[in-house]
């Protein structure tokens, strides 16, 4: 039979892992919510509200700003390399990434993105340029 000591004792040893595993979790997510913040931030340095119209209407193909707006597009493409390396090395976690992967695309996908890389000679894996490393393929394959 089990005296209450030890039941006592098992049950102070569930608790304590519950109190560490919610404080794990609670601490994720507050790294997770600062990532968040500093990148929310460093976008909001390099695209700043004034510009921010002549911005959407460059990658939407408008080029009558782009020379003007090439410093902001190499920022830019800065911060994406920095995000893509560190989602990469899972300092960013999965779930960000994936929050911020749609937007990154449609930005590496418009006109003035890829002449900046091609000017600039900036490589990203075709899995973020493309969307999937098969279309990337059958791309390049329609290309030759």
């Amino acid at each position: 039979m089990v005296g209450f000591g030890h039941l006592i004792a098992v049950l102070a040893v569930a608790v304590s892992a519950a109190s560490i595993a919610i404080a794990v979790y609670q601490y994720r997510r507050t790294v997770h919510r600062d990532i968040f913040r500093v990148y929310a931030d460093k976008y909001d340095a390099i695209l700043q509200p004034e510009i921010y119209p002549q911005w959407q209407k460059a990658l939407a193909g408008d080029n009558t700003h782009w020379e003007r707006l090439t410093p902001v597009m190499i920022a830019y493409l800065n911060l994406i390399w920095e995000e893509c390396y560190l989602a990469g090395d899972r300092v960013i976690p999965k779930q960000l990434w994936e929050l911020w992967r749609p937007e990154i695309q449609r930005v590496l996908r418009s006109n003035f993105a890829r002449q900046v890389m091609n000017t600039c000679d900036f490589h990203f894996p075709d899995e973020l340029t493309y969307g999937s490393a098969r279309l990337a393929r059958e791309l390049r394959g329609s290309q030759m």
